[in-house]
């Protein structure tokens, strides 16, 4: 039986603008709106790697204060520090996982969009350098 018309679901590498992102209903038809679509990707990837290094800073800013004082496991485990970066973590992997979702689509132009992403991110934020003090 042959299908026609959304959802697309292809099983296989393609470079056809028309896809189905994510949901049923969010359908590109035409190479614009592919444009759109990796446009926001490629922003989503720089977002996940902003997202990772806002939480590696807070990491490091909560050591330096941990090093004056030092606390038990429960009280550190309940600081509100330590629940926003929980909160974070749970951001980040569903952006994470999202972002592997998209690649999934099996289409090219939104698995460049991010690689792309993911890899301007990186290049912006991932440059982490330790204190050798």
């Amino acid at each position: 039986m042959k299908m026609s018309g959304p959802p697309y679901m292809h099983m296989w590498f393609h470079t056809k603008p028309e896809d189905t992102v994510l949901f049923k209903t969010w359908n590109v038809t035409d190479a614009g709106t592919m444009a759109w679509v990796c446009a926001i990707v490629v922003v989503a990837g720089i977002f996940l790697e902003a997202m990772k290094y806002m939480r590696w800073k807070i990491e490091k800013w909560q050591k330096k204060k941990e090093e004056v004082v030092s606390r038990g496991y429960f009280s550190r485990l309940f600081d509100p520090i330590h629940m926003a970066q929980s909160i974070l973590f749970m951001i980040q992997l569903s952006f994470s996982y999202i972002l592997m979702l998209l690649f999934m689509t099996f289409s090219v132009w939104l698995g460049i969009a991010v690689v792309v992403g993911l890899g301007i991110g990186y290049l912006i934020f991932g440059s982490r350098t330790l204190s050798s003090g």
